[in-house]
């Protein structure tokens, strides 16, 4: 399987995995040009979570793996108010939450540092 329909199949994964745990999704569809600001939002209890699916086969998980847009709408995001967006990391079989401001700080994480997590 290419890299596109693994990051792909993690997104539908995670879109269920999010369902199931009580979050109402939806999954952002990219425009013509293949662009789109994050690939989910997750509501439950009346927050909101913007959140970019990754996978990485490296326990480091460096911030040169979001696109401009992506940063941008993140920054945006934060800027009207709401909170922190995520991206959730798929590492071998478990998912990382990786809270945007501590990856814009450190410009990397140690996945293998990291518990797992939940939100």
């Amino acid at each position: 399987m290419n890299n596109k329909k693994i990051g792909t199949q993690f997104e539908k994964d995670f879109c269920e995995m999010m369902s199931k745990e009580g979050f109402w999704v939806h999954f952002l569809s990219p425009d013509s040009t293949g662009a789109q600001p994050f690939d989910v939002i997750a509501v439950r209890d009346g927050i909101a979570y913007a959140i970019d699916c990754k996978t990485s086969v490296s326990h480091i998980f460096p911030i040169s793996r979001l696109e401009f847009n992506q940063i941008a709408s993140f920054m945006l995001w934060m800027k009207k108010g709401n909170r922190e967006p995520l991206i959730a990391v798929k590492y071998r079989e478990d998912v990382y939450f990786i809270g945007f401001i501590e990856l814009w700080e450190k410009k990397k994480v140690d996945l293998d540092e990291m518990r797992k997590g939940s939100i």
